[in-house]
């Protein structure tokens, strides 16, 4: 039972407000240390933890006022100029801080935070006394765990073959309630909107062939890591709402002229009247489905105040100086994304100030100021967003990247031989890779860049790197804005048509049979001087090839760019998918309906060029889609 009974909504008001505050709060301290002698900014930092002191002790939270007092009396001693800020009272104030956050997850769980730890006590009382405080604890950041690879799980009624897969007719029998989707519930019922909808994800990765063994059900994650709520401007749902009051009168248009046209009535007039309002619904649903989504639409601001803190702790642990400047903070994301994109910015701030940033001796000794800089910085560009980690610090060495996955025998040496320096590069996200010959708390297991990729890659995105030795890195990532619509092309193969995710389209090229070419006894196109393999889509499906292809789309996967080969094209087209529940046919991201209501399979790329070279996952493949086709 919780020890909050009857104030269970006012706790997670204060929860949800104190925890915003409290962030910006810590965001706000790392730039005090930078300008001590900013009032300003000491004021809105003293009434942030005095708004928090104010809630606590509303709910009796007696530990939490006490810390917040002694907390708060050190912020007005240094406002009032009784005191001047240090390294190590800074130290202080971050560690109560922190200890703020963890009495904030306690009390989620409906449980009453015990007192503060006596030694930060002692060094609060100490730092209001004026004397040094007693050993400065400098907490390092928590490492972010690796998510588990998801497995897929059959039903229980459900019966498996052979190759632990439940059989195509039901993978087929699935799909039955894409086509027919449940009726909307009645007006008059209650809907809850608190819980934010997890939008679909869209590229359903299929379960590695290697885990054959007995399947276990994926862990959840806890909700109280994630947040169910989420804040929306009043003018967004005052749009919302005038579109759906406008998508109400045009409803009662057409129902009017349908009257009239089931009576009979097929004048010009009439069709031209029924012409205009199916154009002014097509209209107000386009508006409608872009406003609906800018309400999921979050600043990455509130992504990216966490991180100076993290920065600035594990500098200090590192005995380096490092200044994390953020750009573009107001750029908006898809609130969903926002908490998916968390572990691999974690990871990238904490490499760039670990492994990029040299220690303060050794970038004196390059000629460097004392001080690195790591830039985080996000711009929306066209329909997706950019977001780059960058510092000026040591660089990193291709052939030092691969002598080390060479020692590590994640490659060969004959792969070795044939990288350049960007395929160099791309090692660092193999699991297992690290440049450390120590493992420590912060880095050395070679877990970290692999979650990066693959958090990334479940985010329908891609990372860049790009490396001067001596100057720095980048390391850019590219993603849509929402994964509830996804851009498409859709191409067509042996009369089927498929979907392709348009961010890995770069072109569409006429593919003649003069300039196909065997090279290493693969089919290649030379393309602006760059030599591309050429892969047929109807092959890679498992089906035979009814006709030479004509067209191919030149790709570009995480790894590679290829041609794909295909038969004609549908068109480009904004596509919602579907998922497919409790299946994961190789190489299908998800389903989703054509103008005619016909199902049209949404393809994942990286999967279906990995399993296409296994013959019963392309048999598998063709099996269900040829069931899909019929």
């Amino acid at each position: 039972m919780s020890e909050f009974s009857g104030m269970d909504d006012l706790l997670q008001d204060f929860l949800t407000e104190s925890t915003e505050l409290l962030s910006d709060v810590d965001s706000k301290l790392v730039e005090l240390e930078k300008r001590p002698d900013d009032k300003h900014l000491l004021n809105d930092i003293f009434r942030g933890f005095h708004t928090i002191k104010g809630g606590a002790g509303f709910l009796n939270v007696d530990a939490m006022v006490s810390l917040c007092h002694r907390t708060e009396n050190l912020f007005d001693k240094l406002r009032n100029g009784e005191m001047t800020l240090t390294p190590e009272i800074m130290d202080t104030i971050l560690s109560a801080t922190a200890t703020v956050q963890d009495m904030f997850v306690v009390m989620q769980q409906g449980r009453m935070p015990v007192a503060a730890n006596a030694g930060l006590l002692a060094s609060l009382d100490a730092v209001l006394q004026g004397e040094v405080p007693p050993a400065p604890v400098i907490a390092a950041p928590a490492p972010v765990a690796a998510a588990p690879a998801p497995v897929a799980v059959a039903p229980a009624s459900t019966a498996a073959d052979a190759n632990g897969e439940p059989p195509w007719d039901v993978l087929y029998n699935a799909l039955l309630d894409i086509e027919n989707p449940p009726q909307v519930a009645d007006a008059n019922q209650e809907v809850v909107i608190d819980d934010l909808p997890a939008v679909p994800a869209a590229a359903v990765r299929a379960a590695p062939a290697a885990a054959k063994g007995p399947a276990t059900m994926q862990q959840p994650m806890s909700q109280s890591s994630q947040e169910t709520t989420i804040r929306i401007d009043t003018v967004r749902l005052d749009q919302v709402l005038n579109l759906s009051g406008e998508i109400g009168l045009t409803k009662n248009r057409l129902t009017t002229l349908r009257t009239d046209i089931m009576a009979g009535k097929m004048d010009s007039v009439t069709l031209k009247a029924l012409d205009e309002a199916i154009s002014q619904l097509d209209l107000l649903v386009g508006d409608l489905q872009n406003a609906v989504m800018k309400t999921r639409m979050q600043p990455i601001g509130r992504l990216f105040q966490k991180y100076p803190r993290l920065a600035r702790d594990l500098a200090r642990q590192l005995g380096k100086e490092v200044d994390l400047v953020l750009i573009g903070e107001e750029t908006e994301l898809d609130k969903t994304m926002l908490e998916d994109l968390n572990d691999p910015l974690v990871h990238l701030v904490r490499n760039a100030v670990d492994h990029g940033c040299e220690t303060m001796a050794e970038r004196t000794a390059a000629g460097k100021p004392a001080q690195a800089t790591v830039e985080l910085s996000a711009v929306q560009v066209g329909d997706h967003i950019q977001i780059e980690i960058t510092d000026n610090g040591r660089g990193m060495r291709p052939d030092v990247i691969r002598k080390k996955a060479l020692e590590k025998g994640l490659i060969d040496a004959e792969t070795a031989n044939s990288l350049d320096d960007k395929q160099c590069l791309q090692l660092i996200f193999m699991p297992g890779f690290s440049t450390k010959d120590q493992i420590s708390s912060i880095s050395g297991r070679g877990v970290g860049m692999d979650v990066v990729k693959t958090n990334i890659q479940k985010l329908n995105g891609r990372i860049d790197i790009q490396s001067v030795v001596g100057e720095g890195s980048r390391f850019t990532i590219t993603l849509p804005l929402t994964l509830a619509i996804l851009p498409v092309l859709v191409v067509r193969v042996c009369d089927q048509p498929f979907a392709v995710p348009l961010a890995m389209v770069r072109e569409i090229i006429p593919i003649k049979s003069e300039q196909v070419q065997e090279v290493s006894g693969r089919a290649t196109i030379v393309v602006r001087d760059e030599i591309l393999p050429v892969k047929s889509l109807a092959r890679l499906l498992g089906w035979q090839e009814t006709e030479v292809p004509s067209f191919g789309v030149l790709m570009t996967s995480a790894e590679h760019s290829f041609i794909l080969a295909v038969d004609s094209f549908v068109g480009r087209d904004d596509v919602v998918i579907k998922p497919l529940q409790n299946i994961h046919p190789h190489g299908v991201a998800g389903a989703t309906l054509s103008g005619d209501g016909s199902v049209v399979l949404v393809l994942d790329m990286e999967d279906l060029l990995h399993s296409g070279t296994s013959d019963n996952a392309a048999v598998r493949s063709s099996q269900f889609i040829e069931q899909i086709a019929a």
